[in-house]
């Protein structure tokens, strides 16, 4: 009795636990007050990618990582700016572009006030980068230029690299 109870308590909190991800399609985004309604489905998507390992043909990761690049491009209330050294840091590597957008548009949402300083969101940015890329189990490769800026994340130099 005590293992079926075990047995059924482990499927209803993974059942709890796993995500629900909002229908992308039926989110509105053409005026300014549906790009205030669809933050909330940014962060989510930008949560659900960022906690994830990579996999090129999850449809779910696709979809999230649309919806984000979507909202990024149409959002009134924050600013998002790609420099050269983004490009350069992801080297041909869309996926690691992706995910400095993703980490992005998670730290504008999560921080709302400091979100209009570019320098700031840039440098965490990074850090989410450098720590989803350290984390074997997702499946990313660092490019040279992202080792370089872990390295200096991990002896504090990271802002004066930057």
């Amino acid at each position: 009795m005590k293992k079926i109870m075990l047995i059924i308590c482990l499927f209803t909190a993974n059942y709890c636990f796993s995500q629900q991800l909002p229908d992308y399609e039926n989110v509105k985004m053409e005026k300014k007050a549906d790009y205030a309604e669809a933050d909330k489905v940014a962060l989510t998507a930008a949560n659900f990618i960022l906690s994830n390992p990579c996999a090129k043909n999850d449809i779910n990761r696709l979809k999230s990582l649309q919806f984000v690049i979507k909202w990024m491009s149409g959002s009134p209330d924050f600013k998002f700016s790609i420099d050269e050294s983004a490009v350069k840091l992801a080297r041909g590597n869309d996926e690691l572009l992706a995910l400095y957008m993703t980490a992005m548009s998670k730290f504008a949402l999560k921080n709302r006030d400091e979100a209009g300083d570019a320098k700031k969101m840039k440098l965490a940015a990074i850090r989410t980068l450098i720590a989803y890329c350290e984390n074997e189990t997702n499946n990313m490769k660092m490019s040279r230029e992202l080792r370089k800026l872990s390295e200096a994340n991990k002896n504090g130099s990271l802002e004066s690299v930057l």
